[in-house]
């Protein structure tokens, strides 16, 4: 039996609008097939203009479909408005703040391929992608939801709930229910039996899973999950099974939040680390803005450059002394958080009668580092100066 993730395709989309697209070809009324393609765009790539009811937001969504010699043998255009009150949700970022939605168009016997294109009225902005148009050769496919519309691309965050629909494709199959597995790897967070139902003229089972459990904390931390369905009461049940991903803030996860609260390494000393890690679930979002309140460099902005700026070394510091090394934690990413980069680096690799070595010279600051590899592998420990009072 093959998996529904042949059957609910993501595309690729290319050009400077940012969207996901998923496409899924299932056979319609009388034998012929119907393409559905679901769109998710964020509202930062959209133009939105001020009007009198508020901002404003236009796009057109375009499907050709192609026969085998490339030559259009169907297709249609859909006019689409987004229009919000208030100026700052139009430039928020993830949550809500995007345009999503499904067209559908029937598919002719000689049609082999589509090409689509999404194009922002109010701007120059547009995205294109084609694909195969095929009819499933599988009896059930995947639809993921959320708060009720498509999400093509399958991304949620702490405020939703997981939905997955298993959609009976072929009158031959008559599962009369569905058993839902929701897991990472080996790992198994959730899952439950459900019933088919007929729905708008579809047969089908729907699983739900929230993110966060009653209290607001996250029951799924940042990464990948997959969805398996197996249909039951029928011989040789299909079979689906797709991944999704869950971005949650890391003060909602344990892990995320340690690992978070680890990086403060070369700022917080051991007392204020441990102390943030002691910090209950639902007071650790106050506790990290206490934390970086009293460092913020320019307190008359909304952000922090401070923060940001370190952590941006932080990311600096797990990509390029990693290798070998003790990436964040290494000698290295030490001196590299607290000052930034070196104004000059002399390098030399290892040689037969010298370990390989690293000279880190901040001149304006009178300061100059070398750091040694005398294993062989990749890590380079601070030489000199032999004690270094960063704080």
């Amino acid at each position: 039996m093959l998996l529904g993730l042949l059957l609910l395709t993501a595309v690729e989309p290319r050009g400077d609008l940012k969207l996901s697209l998923s496409q899924a070809v299932y056979p319609g009324e009388s034998g012929a097939a119907v393409l559905e393609l679901s769109y998710d765009i964020p509202y930062l790539s959209l133009a939105f203009l001020a009007g009198d009811s508020g901002f404003t937001a236009r796009f057109k969504v375009g499907v050709n479909l192609l026969n085998g010699r490339g030559d259009p043998v169907a297709g249609d255009a859909w006019f689409r408005t987004v229009v919000e009150p208030e100026y700052r949700v139009t430039v928020a970022r993830g949550g809500d703040a995007r345009a999503l939605g499904t067209v559908s168009l029937a598919v002719p016997t000689e049609a082999r391929s589509a090409r689509v294109e999404v194009t922002d009225l109010s701007s120059s902005r547009r995205a294109s992608a084609s694909f195969k148009v095929e009819l499933p050769s599988s009896e059930v496919r995947l639809r993921f939801f959320r708060a009720g519309e498509q999400n093509p691309s399958r991304r949620y965050g702490l405020a939703d709930t997981v939905e997955v629909q298993a959609e009976l494709l072929d009158d031959g199959a008559r599962p009369d229910s569905f058993r839902f597995t929701l897991g990472s790897g080996r790992r198994v967070f959730g899952g439950g039996v459900e019933p088919v139902t007929d729905s708008a003229g579809r047969r089908g089972a729907r699983f739900r899973y929230a993110v966060a459990d009653s209290t607001g904390a996250a029951r799924l931390g940042t990464g990948e999950y997959t969805i398996s369905a197996e249909g039951l009461g029928a011989e040789d049940g299909p079979t689906a099974r797709q991944s999704f991903r869950v971005e949650v803030p890391f003060f909602s996860d344990d892990s995320s939040w340690n690992a978070k609260a680890e990086q403060l390494l070369w700022l917080a000393d051991a007392g204020e680390l441990l102390e943030l890690k002691r910090v209950p679930a639902d007071e650790r979002e106050s506790a990290w803005q206490a934390f970086w309140r009293p460092r913020d460099t320019n307190p008359t902005t909304e952000r922090n450059e401070k923060e940001e700026e370190y952590f941006e070394r932080i990311e600096y510091a797990e990509a390029n002394f990693r290798r070998g090394d003790k990436g964040f934690r290494s000698d290295r990413a030490r001196v590299y958080v607290q000052l930034g980069p070196a104004e000059s680096v002399e390098s030399r690799p290892f040689e037969l009668d010298s370990n390989a070595y690293e000279v880190w010279y901040y001149y304006s600051l009178g300061l100059t580092f070398v750091f040694v590899d005398r294993s062989g592998f990749g890590e380079f420990v601070l030489e000199s100066p032999r004690f270094w009072d960063e704080r």
